[in-house]
């Protein structure tokens, strides 16, 4: 599939992108962003191509290999590499490229410079596969949301690699104006959306929910709580997802966000840290020194290393509301204008790109 851009020139930059394109994650969220700009672009949407048997799913999940391993990415395979000798493109740029081939990495890069971006842990291998680990060294260059990993991928025999964090997709995070129902239904004093994991996350918010805060929880795995947890109990968890403008309802029908990190995945900064403020509210964010480089504490995000400071900030907070809706404007105008857009993200690439093609 090819989309040109309205301003398209033949002298323009060709890119072909790939990735899983969905409504609502990064890959949805780049492709947009490129069509923005004056790139003459190619796709491929892996969706299009492969689809997770259940025998492939419970392999995965027995553990009889350390690695997922994916079977059926042939097609795939062979439509990406169909696509670069159609499209002759100056870079190929594939989202967490899990599912290509080490033998496909080599004939793209015959074609054009081949670049991929990781977001995940390169040293959790759950989130991996045998494939991109043998492919690592072929890439001619790797992007990653976090600092710890772009040091990993090196280990790993990566030619170069770079730290580019993610975004926010103003089209997707944006303010929104919610009615006093929607405050009700979909808002609290406090939110967080994000997946299920047994570790701080789960247990500051049972904590919360323990003392009575008014608490709204969205996001994926959460049926794995105890049925005696507070949070079931009490119907905090919402037992959904949301995402792109229904989060943003979420988040402007709510009082105070809170951005937790993976342990598991070295996050020092997630893609919440961009959308939050994107959408115009108020983060309260697990502190690490590159967010509080990112923010300036209590005047565009607040910051906790604890419980005890994150409830005291959240009591602070609640209590002052011109200040709380002051930080969270500053904290918008630090994404929208500060260069913390997807579009951004993809001019970086451009220019690592003129670097990397000048040798």
């Amino acid at each position: 599939m090819q989309c040109r851009s309205r301003s398209y020139r033949k002298s323009i930059m060709k890119v072909l992108f790939g990735g899983h394109i969905k409504i609502g994650n990064q890959e949805a969220s780049l492709f947009k962003a490129f069509t923005e700009l004056r790139v003459d672009l190619s796709i491929i949407n892996f969706e299009d191509h492969f689809k997770l048997s259940f025998l492939n799913r419970a392999f995965n999940k027995a553990g009889f290999t350390k690695v997922p391993r994916y079977f059926g990415v042939r097609s795939l395979n062979e439509n990406l590499i169909k696509q670069a000798l159609t499209s002759r493109p100056d870079f190929i740029l594939l989202f967490k490229p899990i599912l290509i081939l080490p033998e496909t990495v080599r004939r793209l890069a015959r074609v054009a410079k081949v670049y991929s971006w990781y977001p995940d842990y390169i040293l959790f291998p759950k989130t991996c596969s045998s494939y991109f680990y043998e492919a690592i060294p072929l890439y001619d260059c790797h992007f990653s949301f976090s600092p710890e990993n772009a040091n990993g991928l090196l280990e790993y025999g990566a030619k170069k690699s770079i730290f580019l964090p993610c975004a926010a997709d103003i089209s997707c995070h944006m303010p929104v104006k919610v009615t006093e129902e929607e405050k009700k239904s979909l808002g609290a004093d406090i939110v967080f959306v994000g997946t299920f994991v047994n570790e701080e996350r789960f247990w500051y918010l049972e904590k919360l929910c323990q003392e009575g805060y008014n608490l709204k929880i969205y996001g994926n795995s959460w049926r794995k709580c105890a049925p005696n947890s507070c949070l079931v109990k009490t119907g905090c968890i919402q037992f959904r997802q949301v995402c792109c403008k229904e989060m943003s309802k979420v988040f402007n029908a709510s009082k105070i966000v809170l951005s937790f990190l993976r342990k598991h995945n070295k996050d020092v900064l997630t893609c919440r840290s961009y959308e939050i403020p994107a959408c115009g509210a108020f983060m309260l964010h697990e502190r690490t020194p590159e967010a509080v480089k990112l923010f300036r504490e209590d005047q565009e995000a607040s910051f906790f290393d604890s419980y005890e400071e994150m409830k005291k900030k959240i009591d602070f907070f609640l209590k002052n509301e011109d200040l709380r809706l002051k930080v969270a404007q500053a904290g918008y105008k630090k994404i929208v204008e500060g260069g913390h857009l997807f579009t951004n993200r993809i001019q970086d690439i451009i220019t690592a790109h003129h670097k990397l093609s000048r040798g």
